[in-house]
Formats: structure tokens, C-alpha cells, sequence
């Protein structure tokens, strides 16, 4: 069981980010929960799967939680205190270091060891829609105390991150999701929305059918 909320501490903390109480003008953040997990796959069921309804939300925090629940984590511990805030333009997600367990600081390399344990590290993660059943979740940058991460730094953290977690690509910066041909994904204001698309007008011209002699 302790190595399972590590895992899942390290994981959270590393692609999905970093967690802490959201700052003035921040995207409203939820936090992981394993009921969040429960609401997410309530939403993503009645859309995707049994067709209930044509739309649905999850708030930040539930996708999150919905997510590494699919990736086997298992149950998420309610000390972790993981947040998750989205708006229209990307997941974004805050906190300190002295918030994430040893086994999360650690797959952050020296930086954990060049920084204040109440460094604020935010995380950006940005959705694209890559093939017509995958969603891709790629972590763009991750800022120390303000600092812009350099990419040559964050790319062999990452890629560190990678070999660990087979779940993630080589780069240990994307995650991809499949979702149905019709399905859509959108980042809205505190939440995700999930969709699928009307189904196309039948335009075949129909003649009508031969009157009787």
C-alpha cells in the first residue's frame, strides 16, 4: 500500500503537477480525490460509453483523479492535497515542494536539492486533439517561483520520468486518450467538457418510389 501513494504521489506531482492553494487570477483548481474518480466516470459513462446525454463536465480535480485512476495508481490518499485548475487555454496546477512525498521530490533531480522547500512550482499542461480517437496531455513548462523552467533541464527530467512510467511516452511529457471517433474534448472555465457531435444529415437524395401502373 505505501509503495502504491508513492507511486501515485510521484506521478501526480510530475505530469499532472504540482499542487497548492490557487493564486488570484489562476484557473479554478480541484483536488484529487478518489470520489472525484467516481464523478468523472459517472460523466464520461453517460457521455462516451451509455449515451444518456449528449454533454457533460468534470471539474479539474475528478478528470485528474479519473486519469490516474485509468493509468492503475490505485486509490489516492487524502493527504496528497493535489489541485487542479483549468480554463480555456490549459491545465495548470501549483504548490510547494515541501506538499509532495520524498519519492516525488526525487524525480526532480538536483533542482528539489537547489530551492527552498516552500518553492512554489506551477505546472502547464495544453490538450490537442491528435488523431480521430486520441486526445494527447502534454506538460508545456514548469515554473520555479516565477522562473520558466529551461527546456534542456525540464527535457532530462522528463525523460527520467519516462523510463519510469510506461504509461507516459519516451519523453515523459505526453498522455495520450483515446476517446470515440464522435467524442470531443474541450477545456472550459474551472472544468472539462466532454461532448459527442450530432450525428451527420443524411443527404442522399431520396427519390420517391414508382407509382403502381
Amino acid at each position: 500500500m505505501i509503495a502504491r501513494v508513492r507511486r501515485i504521489g510521484s506521478l501526480a506531482a510530475v505530469f499532472c503537477g504540482l499542487a497548492g492553494a490557487p493564486a488570484a487570477g489562476q484557473p479554478p483548481a480541484g483536488r484529487l480525490s478518489n470520489d472525484g474518480v467516481a464523478r468523472a466516470a459517472s460523466q464520461v459513462d453517460s457521455v462516451f460509453v451509455g449515451r444518456t446525454k449528449a454533454d457533460g463536465r468534470v471539474e479539474g480535480g475528478d478528470w485528474a483523479s479519473y486519469l490516474l485512476a485509468r493509468l492503475g495508481t490505485g486509490r489516492i490518499p487524502d493527504s496528497l492535497g493535489i489541485q487542479v485548475g483549468i480554463d480555456s487555454t490549459h491545465i495548470e496546477v501549483r504548490g510547494r515542494l515541501q506538499d509532495l512525498p520524498h519519492e516525488a521530490r526525487a524525480l526532480l533531480g538536483p533542482l528539489a536539492h537547489m530551492v527552498d522547500s516552500a518553492t512554489v512550482v506551477i505546472a502547464e499542461v495544453v490538450m490537442e486533439r491528435t488523431g480521430r480517437q486520441v486526445e494527447r496531455f502534454w506538460l508545456r513548462g514548469l515554473r520555479v517561483n516565477g522562473f520558466l523552467l529551461p527546456e534542456f533541464v525540464l527535457g532530462s527530467m522528463m525523460a527520467s520520468v519516462g523510463r519510469q512510467y510506461p504509461a507516459l511516452t519516451a519523453s515523459g511529457r505526453d498522455l495520450y486518450v483515446q476517446i470515440p471517433t464522435d467524442g470531443r474534448l474541450t477545456l472550459g472555465d474551472g472544468a472539462l467538457l466532454i461532448a459527442v457531435s450530432p450525428p451527420a444529415p443524411d443527404t442522399t437524395d431520396r427519390q420517391p418510389p414508382p407509382r403502381k401502373p
